[in-house]
């Protein structure tokens, strides 16, 4: 009879096909590292059981490409045909289950699984601990894979809800976040100490709506926690280390119990480093600090070049694509228990990595070589960590930022936290300190942006308009934006003021005429003789564009086919914008009950299929939904979700204003959902510089409560 330790090897390895045999990708589960933790064993507990299995011939090993371990082979474990029959005779004749218990190294946690079941019963529970100690796993063992998120620097409230929601796009209100969380099953957030200053107080306040809502949330953080106090649990639950029976079954029965002992009081129990001790280290003092026990213990024993990989990955402020980092040899850290691979990327060790940092000599030379090493990947996340490692190795990084500013905000969450942590260094780097309030706009964070326009030497009219529309300060907003027109050249001047008709006609919901007169007389003060040769064509265009949208608003079609006959003559033949001109006015001025308007929507939907510029898309989509919300809803919903998964571009004014109304029309196709999305609407709406639409509609909501 084999011993249990061989028989569980045997049992979970039955568990992959024949086929790996030969694969060259091969899961994480079958290298060393991923046996272990998925039996929840120390490493050096399964090199006597698999020895003896290779001896008998019941497993071998190959070395392969490991999914997500990057480009470098490693040693991979498979079992041999006699193996597998033995698994098989184990399940057969033994009475052994083929599914394998993955403890997860939650020896001796029994009390502390039931005290957190007992807190998750009445909502939310906060659990804390040292680096280490066992929260992400104990945590893990009750929360349903999908539901747990591990936080890093670069995430947001909005990113953490949008990975719990299982979307793209969450919503950035509070209300809205909690209303659509408020359903949830239980859900964990881990590792919040992470968390960027920048982004605290948004998901601190999350989670705080969430105890107070008793949605069933588990907390993970290194102490002190955030959330000391609340009137339904005395504090936090502390997690602290495991008895020497635990940590026996940790090292694994080739360990004798009195080691056992002694090595769990040398170490206080702590798991990661019983995980890490080897029996061929000395025992450690019982006085060590466990810091000094990972420095002068286990990190002695890597070779010079494995100590600077370590280093140079201890470096990264958020876990990375291993292929990003191919330069780095992964697999003897990886073998020695220093790495974790959160959601398939991966990082040090959070103790490691905290004692490696202190004890840095020279860590401008790491982030240096750093520098060189993101520089050569050619993918736009690689600007974002070049960017920051040149800022922590001294350099100024402003001009590589301006210069690659698309590809380092296309993450706004992380561009945040970079920007900000730029501005703490550098706090008269006005460019930066500009592009972070514009950014700040674009995350609907107003009052973060008002304190960055704030500390501008000089004001930025064009920005500060911006933040007093969205705070529905329209006469601010108009006295801001004149003084922006008359700070540049008449032709600037004159393109912002018809930039400014067309954005005044948007702000309004669908079903409402809006700022109609105030647009008409602004269109009669459009000064295009003032604009650039090169420009007159296409402001003109747009006149005629928004006077068509006037009359079709006032229901004139003798105007609106005037004017579409005046552009087609301006276009001198086939024109798409022509058609799509028509095809508007089909839609809107014909009866609701008529024939024609079934016909229209037809034609429209072919449209909206051929066209293939995104704006001109979801602008015409989202006239057909106006349409089908009256006479089809299930084709309104169809619609709306074919648009939703277009990639809007939300740094231009026009995508932020369609995405504000995508979501009006969520809540007025799905009205039992429809008070989170009228008000994640509104939210976007502000950010739209749209105050009479957020107004409008903030006044339906309560209304309707």
């Amino acid at each position: 009879m084999l011993p249990e330790s061989q028989a569980r090897l045997l049992r979970l390895l039955a568990r992959y096909p024949d086929e790996l045999v030969e694969a060259w990708d091969i899961p994480r589960e079958l290298s060393l590292p991923g046996l272990s933790e998925s039996l929840g064993l120390a490493r050096s507990a399964l090199h006597e059981p698999l020895k003896a299995l290779e001896r008998q011939g019941l497993i071998q090993t190959r070395n392969a490409h490991v999914i997500g371990g990057g480009n470098r082979k490693r040693s991979v474990v498979h079992l041999t045909s006699k193996g597998r029959q033995q698994a098989s005779t184990l399940v057969t004749t033994a009475g052994h289950s083929m599914d394998v218990e993955t403890t997860d190294g939650l020896h001796g946690r029994e009390s502390e699984t039931a005290q957190l079941q007992s807190v998750l019963s009445e909502g939310a529970a906060v659990l804390t601990g040292m680096p280490g100690i066992g929260k992400t796993a104990l945590i893990k063992s009750l929360c349903p894979p999908k539901r747990y998120v591990a936080m890093d620097a670069s995430m947001d409230a909005q990113s953490l809800v949008a990975k719990w929601l299982e979307i793209d796009d969450a919503p950035l209100d509070l209300q809205a976040q909690l209303e659509m969380l408020s359903e949830s099953y239980t859900i964990a957030v881990d590792e919040l100490q992470e968390v960027h200053p920048r982004h605290q107080a948004g998901v601190h306040a999350l989670l705080q709506g969430l105890i107070d809502s008793n949605v069933s949330v588990m907390i993970g953080v290194r102490a002190p926690s955030p959330f000391e106090y609340h009137p339904r649990w005395n504090g936090a639950i502390t997690l602290s280390g495991l008895d020497a029976e635990a940590s026996h079954k940790l090292l694994g029965d080739h360990i004798d119990f009195d080691t056992a002992q002694e090595v769990c009081e040398a170490l206080d129990g702590h798991p990661l480093a019983l995980h890490l001790w080897s029996p061929s280290d000395a025992l450690p003092e019982a006085s060590d600090a466990i810091q000094a026990f990972v420095e002068e213990t286990v990190l002695s024993r890597l070779i010079e070049s494995a100590r600077k990989d370590l280093d140079a990955l201890s470096a990264e402020p958020l876990p990375v694509k291993a292929d990003y980092v191919d330069e780095l040899d992964l697999n003897p850290l990886d073998e020695a228990a220093l790495l974790r691979w959160p959601a398939g990327l991966v990082e040090v060790q959070h103790l490691i990595r905290n004692v490696r940092r202190v004890a840095w000599d020279e860590p401008v030379e790491i982030h240096l070589k750093a520098v060189e090493r993101w520089s050569k990947i050619e993918d736009i996340e690689a600007r974002w960590f070049e960017a920051y490692h040149r800022l922590m190795s001294g350099q100024n990084p402003i001009e590589f930022i301006v210069k690659n500013e698309p590809e380092i905000l296309a993450q706004s969450a992380a561009a945040a936290t970079l920007l900000d942590d730029a501005l703490q260094l550098l706090p008269d780097a006005q460019q930066l300190r500009t592009m972070a309030a514009k950014l700040a706009l674009d995350r609907a964070e107003f009052s973060i942006a008002e304190s960055y326009l704030q500390d501008l030497d000089e004001p930025n009219h064009r920005l500060l308009a911006r933040l007093h529309r969205s705070q529905g300060n329209v006469s601010a907003a108009e006295e801001a934006e004149q003084r922006a027109r008359a700070s540049v050249s008449q032709a600037e001047a004159a393109q912002m003021h018809l930039s400014r008709m067309a954005a005044l006609l948007d702000d309004r919901l669908p079903d409402e005429l809006g700022a109609l007169d105030e647009v008409e007389k602004g269109l009669s003060k459009t000064k295009i003789a003032d604009m650039e040769d090169q420009q007159k064509r296409a402001a003109i265009v747009l006149v005629a564009i928004l006077k068509h949208r006037i009359a079709i608003l006032r229901e004139k079609p003798e105007t609106a086919a005037g004017i579409r006959q005046d552009l087609l003559e301006l276009a001198g033949g086939k024109d798409p914008l022509i058609e799509r001109l028509e095809h508007i006015e089909s839609i809107m001025l014909t009866d609701h009950d008529s024939s024609k308007r079934m016909e229209a929507e037809s034609s429209m939907r072919r449209l909206v299929g051929r066209t293939a510029e995104i704006l001109q898309r979801i602008s015409l989509g989202l006239t057909l939904i106006q349409s089908q919300s009256r006479t089809n809803i299930p084709g309104a919903l169809t619609t709306l979700e074919n648009l939703q998964s277009l990639p809007l571009p939300m740094d231009l004014p026009a995508g932020r204003r369609l995405d504000a109304l995508l979501w009006y029309w969520r809540g007025e196709l799905e009205p039992e959902k429809r008070n989170a999305y009228w008000r994640e609407a509104a939210q976007r709406f502000r950010r739209a510089e749209c105050p009479r639409a957020a107004r409008s509609l903030t006044e339906r909501l309560h209304k309707s409560l």
